[in-house]
């Protein structure tokens, strides 16, 4: 399956609704431990504000860090065009980024689980999952 890339969703925008609508489940369900996956190749195009298109998502991932929201990335772009703008916004959400290559469908969902259960210090049961590798695909 592939998801097509190259500016169709301002970046800035999509960070701010999903921070928006987990602050609200937070409050209606207290006790889920929301994870942020963003699937981007990290290029701001579009501002809300006056403010260039990249600062200001990158200003919105630091309010969803501080907000202690866990986040993850998944970087979309090609390696062959890679310029490091989704390690750049991971930086800023200080979450792990992963690139598509890593994310095999064999490893996908033991990634998902490892981001999900790290901070909680409980452990799902399943084969093959290994707290000691997190961010090692």
């Amino acid at each position: 399956m592939d998801i097509p890339v190259g500016g169709k969703t301002p970046l800035s925008a999509g960070l701010r609704l999903s921070h928006e609508v987990i602050q609200r489940e937070r409050i209606l369900h207290p006790d889920v431990m929301p994870l942020l996956i963003v699937l981007t190749d990290g290029a701001g195009n579009v501002s809300l504000t006056r403010m260039p298109p990249q600062e200001e998502a990158h200003n919105l991932a630091e309010e969803i860090a501080e907000d202690d929201i866990r986040s993850v990335v998944i970087n979309m772009e090609h390696v062959a065009f890679d310029q490091g703008l989704a390690q750049a916004l991971a930086d800023h959400l200080q979450a792990p980024c992963y690139s598509l290559s890593e994310l095999k469908a064999e490893n996908l969902y033991q990634t998902v689980k490892q981001e999900i259960y790290q901070p909680t210090g409980v452990q799902p049961e399943g084969k093959g999952f290994r707290p000691d590798t997190r961010h090692k695909l």
